[in-house]
């Protein structure tokens, strides 16, 4: 801390770390914590495999169901738990209406551009068409994610983007 500058502690007491910071360092948590981290590295390279297994049976089982669905990012190049698709003839923001009432979560963008309403300023410089950029879909799967969540996810995306292809074009 620069000199001159004045803290106020958040907690008062014991007058630990030069009055700064009351309370004794919680070790059991601490150790806990060191084991939790060592035992999820330890695994990592196992449930990296389970779930990229898992996101290639959800992008294939989608690819197998919906006409002119695209993955946008080749497998090797991608987090395993990753899957991110376009699909013609739909908009995004209808297919996250459908999906959010048959409680699958999708985002139609990037994390940090949730919530835009233009179709992804990189998946055009990917060379995505506009048109096929208004239907993407990011899904993502984790430690939790299991083949009937994903088997679920693949039946409800697929019956949405029918859904709404017909209602869209006819």
């Amino acid at each position: 801390m620069r000199d001159g500058v004045s803290l106020e502690p958040l907690l008062l007491g014991g007058g630990q770390e030069r009055e700064r910071r009351s309370g004794t360092h919680n070790v059991a948590g601490i150790v806990a914590l060191a084991a939790a981290l060592a035992e999820t590295d330890a695994q990592r390279g196992e449930a990296n495999v389970r779930v990229a297994a898992l996101r290639d049976r959800l992008v294939d089982g989608l690819m197998a169901r919906v006409d002119d669905a695209v993955e946008t990012v080749p497998r090797d190049r991608k987090v395993a738990g990753s899957a991110h698709m376009c699909f013609d003839g739909i908009e995004s923001e209808s297919l996250l209406f459908l999906l959010d009432e048959a409680e699958v979560c999708a985002s139609a963008a990037s994390a940090c551009a949730s919530g835009a309403m233009e179709p992804s300023h990189v998946l055009e410089a990917m060379g995505v068409s506009r048109s096929r950029a208004q239907g993407a879909l990011r899904m993502t799967l984790g430690y939790t994610t299991t083949e009937a969540d994903v088997d679920r996810a693949i039946e409800v995306v697929a019956d949405s983007v029918t859904q709404l292809r017909r209602l869209f074009v006819g």
